[in-house]
């Protein structure tokens, strides 16, 4: 095979490449899109598959467009990979991923998808984001493919207060690995969240109301300024969100993804629903105002802790902390329904058997990677669950990155 070569693209993969087929091998393509004609230069080569570098578009596809920031390419900042692509075709480019994984993972033959639904924000949306040290006391994003990190004095996909609190923030300190910066879109509150090497609590001084944590190697989170965490809105409602817990960062799409889990379970009045891997109870406070009991189950104590707060002022509500396929062994009050959010490592074992004998006859998963979703279909059908459909939601736009909710029946 020609190191360089002429290909046509005809397929989006999960990861965000364009690819296409010569010589029997699939051959992956960043910052080009399905239809269009390129002329590539290859850069990995296995029996298979290939990886190639974008040298030239000659056939452009009528959904590329001029990238909004000047960090983006391949050479550039990798936090996003697809601000060349209009957004309609980035929600109906997510909606081929996630039926492509469910086919050639999940053994689906037709999978049910449905219309992606989107946020009507599709720049200004982040608000958290980690960050890296880039010298002379400054901040950036690694380069693609790599840890090399660099400089940005910008960034569009940024809520405006975090971009604010990006600019304010400068610490010159070698022993620094990240920084994660969040901001609540409701309060206006600000967090910051250190990860140092050897996990050594820097010096502070701050001259603007900010909250300072260390997250420590083992989990643990130590406050060096104010409180470790801050205060958001999603539907109406107010949750406690706290360092050292997976947060939402698009408060719009959290609030399209609880609707949309709500509509799909149809839970209602007289329901019994289990929120597996409940996190910081995303899901579970606004189903306690609608069942009559929510069993949440998580083992990050801040997002337990966090979810207690939050859901305090309800007597429906009960939760259990620890690693969710043992304590699903130990429960027997029955259930109606349940929530699944997993990790990339999926279910865990024998998940669905155990929320199978508690009585769950709908299940809601919750996938932030799709390939999770497509390899835990085993498990789901060997405890009698068949896939009814699944939906995306584009929670990041610019990336390749979504949530997609999938409904199971027995």
């Amino acid at each position: 095979m020609p190191d360089t070569l002429e290909l046509k693209l005809t397929g989006v993969a999960h990861g965000g490449e364009a690819l296409g087929k010569a010589e029997g091998r699939v051959i992956f393509v960043a910052y080009a899109l399905p239809g269009e004609r390129v002329r590539v230069q290859l850069t990995e080569v296995h029996r298979r598959w290939a990886r190639a570098q974008l040298l030239e578009v000659l056939d452009p596809s009528p959904h590329r467009i001029a990238p909004a920031c000047p960090h983006f390419g391949s050479e550039g900042c990798g936090g996003c990979q697809w601000q060349h692509i209009a957004r309609e075709a980035q929600a109906d480019y997510k909606a081929r991923i996630l039926r492509d994984q469910l086919q050639r993972l999940g053994g689906l033959k037709k999978p049910k998808i449905l219309p992606t639904r989107t946020t009507g924000e599709s720049w200004r949306y982040r608000t958290h984001m980690v960050f890296y040290p880039a010298g002379q006391g400054g901040l950036g994003l690694r380069k693609p493919g790599s840890y090399d990190v660099l400089p940005i004095d910008a960034c569009p996909i940024l809520h405006p207060d975090l971009e604010a609190l990006y600019q304010d923030f400068n610490v010159a300190w070698d022993g620094l690995r990240s920084v994660d910066l969040a901001v609540s879109r409701a309060t206006g509150e600000k967090l910051v969240a250190l990860r140092t090497r050897g996990d050594e609590a820097p010096l502070i001084e701050v001259d603007f109301p900010v909250s300072i944590v260390l997250e420590r190697s083992d989990g643990r989170v130590e406050t060096l300024v104010g409180e470790p965490w801050h205060f958001e809105t999603l539907a109406g409602r107010t949750y406690r969100l706290s360092a050292g817990a997976r947060r939402p960062f698009n408060i719009p799409a959290a609030e399209l993804l609880i609707a949309t889990v709500q509509e799909l379970l149809a839970a209602g009045p007289g329901h019994a629903v289990m929120d597996v891997y409940a996190g910081q109870g995303l899901f579970t406070l606004g189903l306690a105002e609608r069942v009559s009991l929510v069993i949440g189950v998580e083992e990050n104590p801040y997002a337990v802790e966090d979810c207690a707060f939050s859901c305090g002022h309800l007597d429906n509500v009960v939760l259990h902390e620890g690693p969710p396929p043992k304590v699903l062994r130990k429960l027997k009050d029955p259930i109606d329904l349940a929530i699944v959010t997993p990790p990339d490592e999926g279910l865990g074992h024998r998940v669905a058997q155990n929320l199978a004998r508690l009585g769950a006859h709908r299940i809601a998963y919750v996938a932030h990677n799709p390939a999770t979703l497509a390899r835990d279909l085993d498990q789901l059908r060997a405890a009698n669950y068949r896939f009814v459909e699944a939906v995306v939601i584009d929670t990041a736009p610019q990336t390749y990155y979504f949530t997609a909710v999938a409904l199971f029946a027995r």
